[in-house]
């Protein structure tokens, strides 16, 4: 793995040279600040396979360096890991939104650390065999919406807080970290097109992602000011984690979703049928896998009439 480390901390930030490069990663970097960072980036010509960002530093914050990272070519995806010292649900929140892939608290085990690289090791080495051979997954346009969000982020700290898309597997991760450090359940709004099917058939090729995108761009722009993340599940599934307990009862999230598609179908004259939308909701109990969570999704999907994995 190639990696850069960004913490402010001297002492901790030579602990984790020292470590990362006894552990036999092809490419170790560090840096004191952002701005060190960033041009660290800029000058290395092999690009870095997962950044260990601290969330509090001076000047710029992990928070802002992740907005930043995300807007490089070829970082869109890039495992991001968070340092904190901070056990703050609000901060964590804010950094999966910006684009985290998974945290840790300090102080912290190096093995524990480790195991974080590892599962950010698989997940890269997925992710490149979803994008090499395409037709070996069911929701390759996932990849698709979720690139576009990525660069069409804003680059405001203040702006990320408060909603846009993460990709599925920061979904789980943030879930989990969130149940096992803060407990409780979390309840997962599950929006779902129920006529996702007729509507792709409706279209031509280039149509299908181009559609899904625009919807996905909606809802991120209509659910911005709640309290959310959301991820694209595949084949016009949308998961949203509710952050805020009263927003299911108030139905403010069933208005908005209703605003969002209402919206791409008056900006999308080329429409032959119109989007059937429902929300339904699931609640996530401590201690489940990220897995468990999406099989609770998908379950949710199911209820709505939607196929959360077949094939189009």
């Amino acid at each position: 793995m190639r990696i850069l480390a960004v913490e402010d901390n001297k002492d901790l930030r030579h602990l984790l040279g020292v470590y990362l490069e006894a552990q036999d990663h092809e490419y170790v970097r560090t840096a004191a600040s952002g701005a060190d960072a960033l041009t660290i980036i800029q000058d290395t010509p092999i690009p870095f396979d997962c950044f260990l960002l601290d969330i509090q530093m001076p000047e710029m914050s992990g928070i802002e360096l992740i907005t930043y990272i995300r807007q490089i070519p070829g970082y869109e995806f890039v495992p991001i890991i968070m340092l904190t010292g901070v056990k703050n649900s609000d901060s964590i929140a804010k950094a999966f939104v910006a684009g985290a892939w998974d945290y840790i608290v300090k102080p912290f085990e190096f093995f524990e650390l480790e195991t974080r690289i590892h599962g950010a090791e698989l997940r890269n080495a997925e992710f490149i065999r979803h994008i090499k051979r395409p037709h070996e997954s069911p929701s390759q346009e996932k990849y698709e919406v979720l690139q576009k969000i990525a660069l069409e982020r804003p680059m405001t700290p203040a702006d990320l807080s408060k909603s846009g898309l993460v990709t599925e597997d920061a979904f789980e991760n943030y879930i989990m970290r969130m149940q096992s450090e803060f407990g409780g359940d979390t309840t997962v709004a599950v929006i779902a097109v129920q006529n996702f099917a007729q509507l792709m058939a409706s279209f031509s090729e280039p149509q299908r992602s181009q559609y899904t995108v625009k919807l996905a761009v909606a809802l991120s722009e209509a659910l911005k000011p709640m309290d959310l993340m959301m991820t694209y599940r595949a084949n016009g599934i949308f998961a949203a984690a509710l952050l805020d307990a009263e927003m299911q009862a108030n139905s403010s999230l069933d208005k908005a979703v209703a605003r969002a598609v209402a919206s791409v179908e008056l900006a999308s004259s080329d429409l032959a049928i119109q989007a059937v939308v429902e929300v339904g909701y699931c609640v996530t109990k401590d201690l489940w896998t990220g897995s468990d969570t999406m099989i609770a999704v998908d379950s949710a999907a199911q209820e709505l009439g939607c196929a959360p994995r077949a094939m189009m």
